[in-house]
């Protein structure tokens, strides 16, 4: 890789025609977090598919913890190569979760890279960004990104390196590659501020006024599973395969159902066979086949694949099953697998707040399935609610009492038939109002209120015997909504976060934060995401928010039926 591009202190030979452009593919957070990612594993083998592309992989120690300020050399060299990230053309971050933000700007601090792109010279690799998170809002990170992806990786990024490899000047590059869809070169674009907060962008070079989300519109094409294994990941002994990609249910709080969309089903027997091959010549053998989506039994090839994993021997695990589509068959197959837990995702905590995010389950359904899952030998019962959704109130928290009351009542009784009772964990989090949703409008509830909830559900349901409370934690929600909602002046919050020892309580106390977290949007508003194009038609994700307030159902995105969102 030649010109501007060239790290000035790299390996000499980078500098000659067609060399390969070496990328440091970087996951900010611990490394068996990254090893249990399969956006991150999927992005390694695609970019190491690229001709004239050269990929290694960085992730935090294993023992790492964000108050660190400092690493030592041997703990910032990548994964596979053992090199320092000085030597690489272009350091590459995967970013799923938004409160990876912040392992990214300490990640830069470690390697030495200056925060804000403007400080940067022809010394530094090129930084880049993709991930989920990013096209959600890539706003908070702009000012410190070269580029940002946004989008499916598979496509955009064969586009974008087939050009780079066309440039030796870096600026002429930035400004063609600006033009290609799903690739965001922040400092074409200028923001305009009032007041402290973002209030427009715009730009003065013929590029598109917003990027236009790349995704993959040939379900063929997705192939996605675990490239390697064997690895200290947080998940043991498993392998991981995508089976759905986005998802049909459109529930108004889940990014999954919209920034996806439309919604893909790849070919399961392709995938899995791919998988297989591709690990079939490493050290160790997966036993547990881990199948990734937002529903994954939506896949109506699901049941058959279950079937062929379990008559293997193996074991499956679920990353979201949905309550409706728990069939007897699907059961039976999870219990021959060897699995003895699922969750049972209620979303909210009463029938009213479930029609509020488009979710129709009575309780008396619940209730059922409940009793249901037990009877076939699910002793384990995971129930998941979110809590400080639109309007909601104390009243639904009393009936989601009630409603845990009647589960453990019908719980116990199917326990007794066989001869013992497990546990039901009740897990709740509040809301996080994410960009690209219908709630993208609403703010988040206030942390008073919603530990003032917490404390009354711990109170009442704490007595229940058989049964464990897991509560999200208020305080980082509203540090997630911050950053999920944030526009370019996060990057001050970013600086005060790496000056006082990585502490980020005490840098949120410095910066006007509740003006994001708990600000009503109005249709109107100026939104700092909407820099990224999703596709749909107009005031679509307002509509459904107001048809949310009112507790009104949206159809499942049917691709064949439905155009309400106006992408189809």
């Amino acid at each position: 890789m030649s010109g501007s591009f060239q790290t000035d202190h790299t390996i000499a030979e980078s500098s000659a025609p067609n060399q390969a452009i070496r990328v440091l593919l970087v996951y900010p957070n611990t490394r068996e977090v990254a090893l249990a990612n399969l956006g991150f594993q999927q992005v390694y083998s695609l970019l190491n598919s690229i001709q004239g592309v050269e990929c290694d992989r960085y992730a935090l120690p294993t023992d790492w913890i964000p108050e660190t300020e400092m690493l030592s050399q041997k703990d910032l060299r990548s994964m596979d190569m053992n090199r320092l990230p000085a030597d690489f053309d272009m350091i590459a971050f995967s970013i799923s979760f938004e409160p990876d933000y912040l392992n990214t700007v300490i990640a830069l601090k470690y390697f030495n890279i200056p925060l804000d792109r403007a400080e940067r010279d022809s010394s530094c690799p090129m930084i880049v960004a993709g991930g989920s998170a990013i096209f959600i809002n890539p706003e908070p990170l702009a000012n410190c990104m070269d580029v940002m992806f946004i989008g499916e990786g598979e496509g955009m990024a064969n586009d974008f390196f087939d050009m780079l490899h066309k440039f030796e000047d870096k600026n002429k590059f930035l400004k063609k590659a600006a033009s290609l869809p799903g690739i965001y070169v922040p400092e074409f674009y200028d923001s305009q501020i009032d007041s402290g907060r973002q209030v427009g962008i715009s730009t003065s070079i013929d590029i598109p006024s917003r990027v236009t989300r790349h995704w993959v519109a040939e379900e063929e094409s997705l192939c996605t599973h675990s490239v390697v294994h064997g690895e200290n990941s947080t998940f043991k002994d498993m392998a991981l395969m995508e089976v759905t990609r986005g998802c049909i249910w459109a529930c108004r709080f889940c990014t999954a159902g919209f920034i996806y969309r439309p919604p893909r089903l790849p070919d399961l027997n392709k995938t899995y066979d791919s998988m297989m091959q591709t690990l079939g010549g490493q050290e160790k053998t997966a036993q547990t086949i881990g199948l990734v989506g937002p529903s994954v039994t939506d896949h109506p090839q699901l049941p058959a694949l279950a079937k062929r994993i379990t008559d293997e021997g193996k074991t499956i695990s679920f990353s979201s099953l949905r309550m409706e589509t728990l069939t007897d068959e699907l059961v039976g197959l999870i219990l021959k697998s060897g699995q003895k837990t699922l969750t049972v995702a209620v979303d909210g905590p009463s029938e009213r707040m479930r029609d509020v995010i488009n979710k129709a389950a009575t309780d008396d359904f619940i209730v059922e399935k409940c009793r249901f899952l037990t009877r076939k030998g699910i002793l384990h019962l995971k129930i998941y609610s979110i809590v400080g959704l639109p309007h909601e109130t104390d009243e639904d928290i009393e009936q989601f009492i009630r409603l845990i009351e009647r589960v453990q009542e019908v719980y116990v009784d199917e326990c007794r038939n066989h001869g013992r009772i497990g546990r039901i964990t009740i897990s709740l989090s509040p809301l996080v109002p994410k960009p690209g949703t219908p709630f993208q409008y609403h703010p988040m509830e206030e942390v008073k209120s919603l530990k003032k909830k917490f404390s009354r559900l711990r109170k009442v349901l704490g007595k229940l015997p058989h049964l464990k409370l897991s509560f999200g934690s208020p305080n980082e929600a509203y540090l997630q909504t911050y950053l999920s909602r944030g526009d370019r002046s996060v990057h001050e919050f970013f600086k005060t976060f790496l000056s006082n020892g990585h502490d980020a309580k005490s840098a949120l106390n410095k910066h006007s934060v509740d003006s994001f977290v708990y600000r009503q949007y109005g249709k109107e508003d100026y939104l700092p995401w909407d820099i990224v194009d999703h596709g749909y038609r107009n005031g679509f994700l307002w509509d459904d928010y107001q048809r949310g307030l009112n507790a009104g159902r949206t159809p499942v995105c049917d691709t064949a039926t439905c155009h309400v969102c106006g992408i189809c």
